[in-house]
């Protein structure tokens, strides 16, 4: 049987190496052949193309950091939530359902009523 921890090193590399280490090796390839490309156009329409895959990697990163606070935050820190599930479970629910900016959105919401007399049961 996995330990969390395991599991949490895991989705890591998945959601936060991955994305990160793809759109590092996209811009690098594009520094390093755009001296090829002889027309402003074409490098232009190749910004935009990188610049898009770049938005679409965003989603797993922000999941990633979210998941990155989860491993590496204090206990302490963690165990103060007062709503079930957790706002860091709740976010990374909420961009899944409705996409990285509404449900980043929904997910700050999540937060900033985590206090008293704030609680419960709340799911995206």
């Amino acid at each position: 049987m996995k330990t969390i921890r395991e599991i949490r090193v895991k989705d890591l590399i998945k959601y936060f190496l991955l994305p990160l280490l793809a759109a590092a090796l996209l811009w690098v390839a594009f520094a390093l052949l755009s001296h090829l490309i002889p027309y402003t156009h074409v490098k232009i329409g190749i910004i935009v193309l990188i610049s898009l895959i770049c938005f679409i990697l965003l989603k797993p990163f922000v999941i990633g950091v979210v998941l990155m606070y989860k491993a590496f935050a204090p206990k302490k820190m963690r165990d103060r939530c007062r709503f079930e599930p957790t706002c860091s479970t709740y976010m990374v629910m909420a961009i899944n359902k409705y996409g990285l900016i509404k449900g980043f959105i929904k997910g700050l919401k999540r937060i900033s009523r985590c206090k008293p007399p704030n609680g419960g049961i709340d799911y995206p």
